[in-house]
């Protein structure tokens, strides 16, 4: 399996992960009995937007060259982790799910991107391991992949 299909197919499972933890989360109210029980939720959360963002990089080009693509993996995961993570406390106070007012409000939310970030550095760290220096499989309009490893 290629390196674009193993990102894709991660970061499905992980989204349907998320999903499901979320759902029993708020059935069996695990979010209000157990305080730590979303950071869990928020490192899934900023892995898939990261292994997700790095795989259309990969898709769309951005990420093709063998030299420098760890930087710009880290760019693509850091600018995607904390969009993501400040939209997503955007959309809690847009939707009533939280308020500034909230006792802990702001530590929670440094918290939730906290999370979020270090599931992002998770999907840098797999994403950087996995390609290693290896060209992506490329269509013929890569021509800088079928230049190998310029070390």
């Amino acid at each position: 399996m290629n390196l674009k299909r193993k990102l894709l197919l991660i970061s499905f499972v992980t989204i349907l992960l998320v999903a499901i933890l979320h759902y029993y989360a708020l059935k069996l109210s695990w979010y209000w009995a157990y305080r730590w029980s979303d950071i869990p939720i928020h490192i899934l959360g900023g892995f898939w937007i990261s292994l997700t963002a790095l795989w259309a990089s990969l898709e769309i080009g951005h990420i093709d060259r063998i030299t420098g693509y760890k930087r710009k993996a880290m760019i693509v995961m850091l600018s995607c982790v904390i969009l993501g993570g400040v939209v997503w406390e955007v959309f809690e106070l847009v939707a009533n799910i939280t308020n500034v007012s909230f006792i802990g409000y702001w530590s929670d939310t440094l918290g939730d991107i906290s999370s979020g970030f270090l599931g992002g550095l998770i999907a840098y760290s797999y994403f950087t391991k996995t390609k290693k220096g290896k060209p992506v499989e490329c269509s013929k309009y890569h021509v800088v992949c079928a230049l190998g490893n310029p070390a």
